[in-house]
């Protein structure tokens, strides 16, 4: 009888009106670190008196939470999320790349109108402690000072104040993507952090010919967005092919070579695949006639 009167109640405010406010959810993209929690703030003000209805959703079909009288959470997140029912705020903890996608809330106010907003979560895989140094150990109010952050590989780096992300600004500059310069203005914690990302938009470019003259060559390019760079691998029709590198060069090419080729890059930090599309190499005779 519960579930009767949610779905007749969220059903009867849909129909008197939506607004689609793009503000709701305070920046799209938001990034969080594997094990760690994350916070989707909203731009609306505390309220005294909680919506009538709210849900989290993930990736427009898992339920995470459906607020109204009482609290419907889904199978999953029962111990690892906290809703502010003031602002419609929700807290992830325990992170795991899986919870990696789009995150939408729904809101159902008390005598207005549906508003709905969405972000974009990505899980990032914390890795090796990094050193930062200091230039001088005493600093002086209103002094600029400059943070560098060194690693032995080239990953991500994110710098935080007082645990919340430091975003560039009036303040804060960020140059040569691990150094960070400021004044100072009164005591902080800055803390720098490692991340690794990837591998993904895996994508394969080939020559724009789909038909290839027996003997000769044939030149196809692998590329992906990884923390730190991604080693590539090679298929030939679903099988290991010998050729490793961003890059695959078919020399003399022989009829027996033609099928569908695909790359695979792998980041040994995240320890994680990612494959691309395949390209089609048809190879001919020498009198054009394909065998």
């Amino acid at each position: 009888m519960k579930h009767t009167f949610l779905r007749a109640a969220l059903l009867f405010i849909h129909a008197s009106g939506f607004c689609s406010a793009a503000g709701i959810i305070t920046g799209e993209d938001v990034r969080g670190v594997k094990g760690e929690s994350v916070t989707f703030a909203t731009s609306l003000e505390p309220s005294a008196e909680s919506f009538l209805a709210l849900t989290w959703s993930f990736n427009r079909t898992t339920n995470i939470i459906t607020s109204t009288s009482t609290d419907v959470v889904g199978k999953g997140y029962e111990s690892r999320i906290a809703l502010n029912k003031q602002t419609g705020s929700l807290v992830l903890s325990n992170l795991t790349e899986e919870d990696s996608g789009e995150y939408e809330l729904t809101i159902f106010p008390y005598g207005g109108q549906q508003l709905q907003g969405s972000a974009t979560l990505k899980v990032l895989t914390l890795v090796s402690k990094p050193s930062v140094s200091c230039p001088d150990p005493v600093l002086i109010e209103g002094q600029s000072v400059k943070l560098t952050c060194d690693a032995d590989s080239f990953v991500s780096r994110v710098w935080t104040k007082d645990g919340k992300a430091v975003v560039s600004g009036d303040r804060f500059s960020f140059h040569d993507g691990n150094r960070l310069y400021f004044k100072v203005f009164y005591f902080s914690s800055y803390w720098c952090r490692l991340i690794a990302d990837g591998p993904e938009k895996v994508n394969l470019t080939s020559p724009l010919q789909g038909y290839y003259a027996e003997g000769s060559e044939v030149v196809l390019t692998c590329s992906a967005s990884s923390r730190p760079a991604a080693s590539f691998h090679w298929f030939h029709n679903g099988a290991v092919h010998p050729g490793t590198g961003a890059e695959l060069r078919l020399m003399d090419i022989q009829m027996n070579q033609s099928g569908n080729y695909s790359c695979q890059a792998f980041n040994n930090r995240t320890l994680r695949y990612e494959a691309s599309q395949s390209a089609a190499v048809n190879v001919l005779g020498r009198l054009g006639r394909k065998w």
